[in-house]
């Protein structure tokens, strides 16, 4: 196939689809799709797994398609909408953390409330991006669980409200979790008002009950639909990112998106956040788990189902804890029968 230019030579240079999205909101330029590679009948043959797309989701993480090549208004039951695929080089993605040029890679986020933008990531592949544009995309960023929701659901602290509006997007992604219904409801948010130098206001409320004090949280903010030129990257999947956050309690059994990066939000936790890590599949498949920031009083940790090899390749791995702080964490890749530990930071290996 010839994938050469072909037209103004400023222009960027695109792989197109034109596929049908499901869903009936608004899609904004740059923003990723996945393939609804499950589609219909199980059992029956159905070319819609192919040409369907929809929001990224800790099942569809694995099958990403592309990102919109333009701004779509909501319509309902769906739409055809036009895709840059990867390999396609210098289209813009929708950002969810500031860019440098040809530095890092970017990954799409995937899961309810992940408000589908590209962030810092680490694999390579399908859903990753090289960013090729030096972009300030953040009004302010809180990814260290430093933000805090009053009872009310709306009012919100941050450290530092300059250049944040009225009509500004707030995107929270975690918080601390009281129980089911007393935590931050994952989305994006509309800023009503701004109080002070640290203190916004929410048009709509981002918890379904009242909590019994303020909450901690982790999110970030922009105005308009901020987005960098980028290189959508071909290979493996490279999985997407998840953000997640245990009860305050602790739990065992924290659910995990396979594959891609699982980022651990920062949270005071009373009792280890346990991961009970299942065996992979296939031979290469890769997953980090990663912590944004500090933990207070116990631990996230990965256990494994299946006992894997530490870093040396030789001794038995059955544990990781000690995962409490900014920057700790474990890449893991799966050799087939086992699960191998390739790098820790911060974290501790168990045998």
């Amino acid at each position: 196939m010839d994938q050469s230019l072909n037209g103004y030579f400023k222009q960027a240079n695109k792989i197109i689809e034109w596929v049908w999205y499901s869903g009936a909101d608004a899609l904004f330029e740059g923003e990723p799709v996945c393939y609804n590679s499950d589609y219909g009948t199980a059992t029956a043959v159905d070319g819609r797994r192919h040409n369907h797309v929809e929001r990224p989701s800790t099942s569809n993480n694995r099958s990403f398609a592309g990102v919109a090549v333009r701004d779509y208004h909501a319509v309902s039951g769906g739409q055809f909408i036009e895709i840059a695929v990867p390999g396609s080089k210098g289209v813009n993605v929708a950002l969810g953390v500031d860019t440098v040029i040809g530095t890092g890679v970017l990954v799409f986020t995937a899961g309810a409330g992940s408000a589908c933008r590209f962030v810092s990531g680490k694999y390579l592949g399908r859903g990753a991006a090289v960013p090729r544009q030096t972009v300030t995309a953040l009004i302010e960023s809180g990814m260290t669980g430093t933000w805090s929701l009053a009872t009310d659901g709306k009012t919100l602290t941050v450290a530092d409200t300059t250049g944040l509006a009225a009509g500004d997007t707030v995107v929270l992604l975690s918080s601390e979790v009281e129980d089911a219904t007393k935590k931050v409801t994952p989305g994006k948010y509309t800023v009503a008002s701004v109080t002070d130098g640290t203190t916004l206001v929410l048009a709509t409320s981002a918890v379904a009950d009242t909590p019994a004090a303020a909450i901690t949280c982790t999110g970030y903010a922009y105005t308009g639909n901020p987005k960098c030129q980028a290189d959508l990257l071909t290979g493996d999947e490279s999985g997407g990112a998840e953000f997640v956050t245990a009860v305050n309690a602790g739990v065992v059994g924290l659910p995990y998106m396979v594959g891609g990066i699982t980022y651990l939000c920062a949270t005071d936790i009373s009792a280890d956040a346990d991961v009970t890590f299942a065996q992979g599949t296939l031979p290469g498949e890769t997953k980090a788990f990663l912590c944004l920031g500090t933990v207070g009083t116990s631990d996230y940790t990965i256990d494994l189902a299946t006992n894997g090899l530490d870093i040396d390749g030789d001794s038995a791995l059955a544990e990781v804890n000690a995962i409490d702080a900014a920057g700790d964490g474990a890449y893991l890749i799966f050799t087939g029968s086992r699960w191998r530990c390739v790098d820790l930071a911060g974290a501790a290996a168990e045998a």
